[in-house]
């Protein structure tokens, strides 16, 4: 139940992880595509924007419509007369270009000489008026100036959502044509038309800029000292000279990055460090949907992927450089690539997986953890324990769910150690790498004296090194455990320097799950149990060659002085003689079946059988009795003795025969089902009680004596049946009877069959 539980929860994980990947892959695409107004990321990019130092570039210069100027040419706006003389002024100091930042939208009498400065000039870039949404429900209306220039741009500046200017932005009409931008109709000869008026605008591009100085920080003159020649021409000299309002109350005035707190920037200002960062090639690209996309979801999917395979503390310290990394990323490449990628949007990805995913993943712990400690205590307890009552809030029933789990641990280790001290053989317990990590007392008694400290947290090599053993059994018994490849009979038996004998076995214990733990090392000492098998080993010899001698030697003395004795004492005395050779047979081969010290071959059982069939044929030919043998075409392949097969099946059968009627019938059958071989002998026989069945495989028990109205003579001991039930169970199958009184019997044996 417990391994049907974790796999419910590992399924549940994955659906939760797979299910906060795809909300979170959603959330952060409409962040990043939609553009999310993020304080921060302003912030980020105007901490680097006041940081980096960037070079003024000595082209750039601005011509101020400031304080002083107003004061000295009177109020705005000024006649064009004014504006005609500044550009003759400029004309004789020959600059590269001139963008005069002034609307001249209204006609007036003026407006020819100023034209005609402007000829006179040339290179003179005006700005556009255009306003979005236009009149009468029109995309956008432009205002032109009434003066001709060499270019004209428009001169939108767009605060970010706090107020501050940051970019630029460039505009197409729904054709692709561009709607160039003031500054950058300055930089070519040939300037761009614009589009035809009322045309909708559409967002081409933003580019930000990097600004390199501050309000004030621009090469200026005073618009009234160069209209009054108080300016040397070889300081205007091929410069690009930006003309426009610093003066209070004129024109409009942005705050910025390069903004102190109360302080703005007039918008010349602002044109000229976006034309200085054309110049000096350091404007700043804003990253594509595509990339910013990327950006903002990689951080989180590996953080998601980091989920899966590292530990909360490994998480803990990706998500702390993940943080870190992205950051890092985008300051980099805006400081060295003038690549921005706003960071914020991927941060909070993190930032939001991190604690989410470890709230659920703990929560999922905690519920699984609950709920296996109530299985547990729900479990049949294997020592007695007083019930737990749970009381108090979840977290106090938590606690003495735990306490309760614990100190059943803790009794059940105590019941294990005593259990194992209870043991008469010595048994070590080994972990996986094979240091012993248990010994029972009778292990501590084997190894005092041979192993100073004893076994624990000792190598089982050495713990047999102790005993003595390094001989090619113990090295081929230990490289196997180390190698996880115990054969099924795992070990042993080896005599001690001292005399003791030990049967050495291994096995491997596993978990609930079936998963190896360790191994269980058992040495028992079978010195009197071998003492007692040679004791036996003699007393089988004095059956063979002490018992069957002398009945031998009388049945050669018979047959050999067939007149010197009586024929019915002779007969008499050879039947004694031969029953005491079949006694003395019966008990041998019934101690060699028990021993299980069988020579086992593959041999297919039906052979078998009807070898044993064959060897009665003279006996149930005598007595009339017809055995017929009903057997599969498949082989019935076992592994087995022989020898000692043979012999069980002739026991059967000749029983058989034995308690059947003259003149009868025996069936014997072979089949295979899918459990194993099965043969079956079946006669037509005086049958057996059923209250008598249980005793038939028992020693010394004799149908004679269980059935005496049967009115049969037979002669034996009764351990025909004890051999038979003893090779079966040797041969790892079983043997059982069917059977009612005056009805005949069924005897079937069951082997497995070879894999």
């Amino acid at each position: 139940m417990s391994a049907t539980r974790l796999r419910l929860s590992g399924r549940r994980l994955w659906a939760e992880w797979g299910g906060l990947a795809l909300v979170m892959a959603l959330f952060l695409a409409a962040l990043a595509l939609l553009g999310a107004p993020f304080r921060a990321d302003n912030l980020i990019y105007d901490y680097v924007a006041r940081e980096k130092v960037r070079a003024v570039s000595a082209r750039v210069m601005i011509v101020a419509i400031d304080d002083r100027s107003l004061r000295e040419l009177g109020r705005w706006p000024w006649p064009r007369s004014v504006h005609a003389g500044m550009l003759d002024a400029l004309a004789a100091a020959r600059p590269a270009a001139v963008g005069y930042d002034v609307l001249f939208l209204e006609p007036s009498g003026d407006d020819a000489a100023l034209a005609a400065a402007m000829a006179r000039l040339g290179r003179v870039q005006l700005p556009v008026l255009v306003e979005v949404p236009g009149d009468n429900g029109a995309p956008s209306a432009t205002e032109l100036p009434v003066v001709a220039a060499h270019g004209l741009g428009h001169v939108i500046l767009r605060p970010d959502t706090d107020g501050i200017v940051r970019r630029v932005v460039q505009f197409t009409d729904p054709d692709g044509r561009p709607w160039p931008f003031l500054m950058d109709q300055l930089l070519r000869r040939e300037p761009l038309p614009l589009p035809p008026p009322g045309q909708a605008l559409e967002v081409e591009r933003e580019v930000m800029i990097p600004f390199a100085a501050g309000p004030g920080g621009f090469p200026a003159a005073s618009f009234v000292d160069v209209l009054r020649g108080r300016v040397p021409p070889a300081l205007l000299k091929d410069r690009i000279l930006l003309v426009g309002a610093t003066g209070a109350g004129l024109g409009d005035r942005f705050s910025t990055p390069r903004s102190a707190e109360l302080e703005t920037m007039p918008g010349v200002e602002v044109q000229a460090n976006y034309l200085n960062a054309l110049l000096t090639g350091g404007v700043i690209r804003v990253a594509g949907p595509g990339w910013l996309l990327l950006f903002t979801l990689l951080p989180t999917a590996f953080m998601m992927l980091a989920f899966l395979r590292l530990s909360p503390r490994a998480n803990a310290l990706i998500g702390a450089l993940l943080l870190a990394g992205t950051l890092a990323v985008s300051v980099m490449l805006l400081w060295w690539g003038s690549l921005w990628l706003p960071p914020v949007a991927a941060l909070v990805g993190v930032a939001i997986v991190w604690p989410v995913w470890g709230w659920r993943r703990l929560d999922l712990a905690n519920r699984y953890m609950v709920s296996e400690l109530r299985a547990l205590g729900e479990e049949p307890k294997l020592l007695p324990a007083p019930p737990e009552q749970l009381a108090g809030d979840p977290v106090e029933r938590q606690i003495q769910l735990m306490h309760a789990a614990i100190r059943d641990v803790r009794d059940l280790r105590l019941f294990v150690n005593q259990s194992l001290d209870s043991l008469p053989d010595a048994a070590l317990v080994t972990d996986m790498s094979g240091v012993v990590r248990i010994a029972n007392a009778a292990a501590e008694r084997l190894w005092r004296g041979r192993m100073p400290g004893g076994p624990v947290d000792a190598p089982l090599a050495a713990a047999f090194a102790a005993l003595g053993q390094n001989d090619a059994q113990a090295e081929m018994l230990l490289s196997a455990m180390a190698a996880g490849r115990l054969p099924p009979d795992a070990g042993y038996e080896s005599r001690l320097s001292d005399g003791m004998t030990l049967e050495i076995r291994l096995a491997f214990f596993t978990d609930a799950a079936r998963l190896p733990l360790g191994w269980i090392a058992r040495f028992a000492d079978i010195t009197a149990l071998r003492a007692s098998e040679r004791q036996r080993e003699d007393a089988l010899k004095l059956l063979t060659h002490d018992m069957r001698a002398p009945q031998a030697s009388i049945l050669a003395v018979l047959q050999s002085d067939a007149g010197a004795v009586p024929a019915d004492v002779a007969a008499r005395i050879g039947r004694y003689a031969r029953q005491t050779l079949e006694l003395a047979d019966d008990f041998v081969n019934l101690a060699r079946a028990e021993s299980g010290k069988f020579a086992r071959e593959p041999l297919n059982l039906s052979d078998v059988l009807t070898d044993a069939v064959d060897d009665l044929w003279p006996l149930s030919s005598a007595k009339g009795i017809s055995v017929r043998m009903t057997l599969p075409e498949e082989e019935l392949m076992v592994r087995g003795d022989r020898t000692l097969l043979t012999r069980m099946l002739t026991n059967l059968v000749g029983n058989a025969i034995k308690y059947s009627p003259a003149n009868r019938r025996i069936e014997c059958v072979a089949r295979v089902d899918e459990s194993g071989a099965m043969i079956s002998i079946a006669d037509q026989g005086i049958g057996v009680a059923a209250e008598h069945l249980p005793l038939l495989f028992e020693p010394f028990r004799r149908l004679t004596e269980a059935i005496p109205t049967s009115g049969v003579s037979q002669s034996g001991a009764g351990l025909g049946l004890a051999f038979v039930k003893a090779v079966a169970e040797g041969h790892g199958g079983r043997v059982w009877a069917e059977s009612a009184e005056g009805a005949g019997s069924v005897f079937t044996v069951k082997l497995p069959l070879l894999p």
